[in-house]
């Protein structure tokens, strides 16, 4: 029987090369124009790598170079060998890396069912290593990348008996090398681009297991320019700051800005002068209140960044509730947190009337009919 525990066909005795896990349906590889022709990994029915690393480079290459914008995740399963040790030493039926297969089948199928209902013109889902998949898409819009492995991560949550985690990047045009000769320079780039994301997500792994905290992230970079400008032109790589009760792990890369320091985010940078305060949990556990800037567009927090010698800083974002004068009623509360839109986008005088509106409602309709104007107002305000 294989990992995903189909009855696998008996082998004739004379045929001691037949395969102990039956090949999947080539059809079905989650691939849609990029790597085609490409081999199935026998464990997860994904793009195997050396297959998807022959064909990506020059599949990212062209689309790049034709002003296309490029999405690329890497997920890496969490905890996979204590979990391996532990269904080892507790199921009889269990040895070697049995547990693991199991993990990596499911999660195969999960990726190729989830790959199939994307809207992308090309992409692929491929493995890497023992335990991590890659994801590689030409995209409309970042954020809805970042939101569409983000249904991925939480599908896989609960189907998998372990979490997997996530890293992800987006590369336009600026990131291609000036120097392109007819060499093999777009290996090189890609390997570049891969490796600044599985930096990032085992960054954000490694500070993730200091502080004890649970798996399944998902953390997102921004790889380096061909001359290392800061910040890029092209702001379709950026990702929105967080907004109601949304979490946003970012690997945050420390500049100088007009001799100032400044921790530079992935992310589109406030609109507005008085810019969008934060709440930023660094490596060490320690959380302050900060204001993310706009930085010719995109996002950067001012920060004393002259002590710091890595070229990434693992940071937590999450957005600061802002005090009113009077007390936002739970049922408001609730639908703002469920939209994800922020209370603070409408000014205090408009609150204030907002608030007074709903607790003069005469009935329950007319309170729900209220509350669903002010969620209108604030979506347009938060639009605007």
């Amino acid at each position: 029987m294989d990992p995903t525990r189909n009855p696998c066909p008996k082998a004739p005795a004379h045929d001691p090369l037949a395969s102990s896990v039956p090949l999947f349906d080539n059809v079905q590889l989650p691939l849609r124009d990029w790597c085609t022709g490409s081999r199935e990994d026998a464990v997860t029915g994904l793009v195997a790598f050396p297959d998807f690393h022959s064909h990506i480079p020059r599949a990212l290459a062209a689309t790049l170079t034709s002003g296309g914008l490029v999405g690329l995740a890497i997920g890496d399963v969490d905890g996979l060998k204590n979990h391996v040790e532990q269904a080892n030493a507790t199921d009889p039926g269990s040895y070697g890396h049995l547990a693991g297969n199991k993990v990596m089948a499911r999660l195969g199928a999960v990726t190729r069912s989830w790959f199939r209902t994307q809207p992308w013109e090309a992409g692929c889902a491929a493995t890497f290593g023992g335990d991590e998949v890659i994801i590689a898409a030409t995209l409309d819009n970042a954020a809805a990348f970042h939101r569409a492995v983000a249904r991925l991560r939480d599908r896989l949550t609960d189907e998998l008996p372990v979490r997997v985690s996530f890293a992800l990047a987006f590369a336009s045009a600026e990131h291609l090398p000036a120097e392109r000769g007819p060499g093999g320079w777009k290996h090189v780039f890609t390997d570049q681009l891969l490796a600044a994301v599985d930096r990032c997500l085992f960054t954000h792994k490694a500070t993730r297991r200091a502080a004890g905290g649970e798996g399944g992230i998902i953390a997102v970079t921004q790889p380096l320019s061909p001359g290392h400008t800061t910040p890029l032109q092209d702001h379709r790589t950026l990702v929105p700051l967080p907004v109601g009760a949304e979490t946003l792990h970012v690997l945050a890369r420390p500049v100088s800005a007009r001799g100032r320091g400044m921790l530079l985010l992935p992310c589109s940078g406030p609109i507005g002068l008085r810019g969008k305060r934060l709440r930023v949990t660094f490596p060490d556990g320690t959380a302050r209140t900060g204001v993310a800037i706009s930085l010719h567009g995109q996002a950067g927090i001012p920060h004393e960044t002259a002590r710091m010698k890595e070229p990434g800083v693992p940071l937590v974002l999450q957005t600061v509730r802002e005090k009113s004068a009077r007390g936002v009623p739970n049922d408001l509360a609730a639908v703002l947190e469920r939209t994800g839109l922020d209370w603070s986008a409408l000014p205090a005088h408009e609150q204030a009337q907002m608030l007074h509106l709903i607790s003069e409602s005469a009935t329950a309709d007319i309170r729900t009919a209220r509350i669903t104007a002010v969620i209108n107002a604030v979506a347009t305000r938060a639009g605007s």
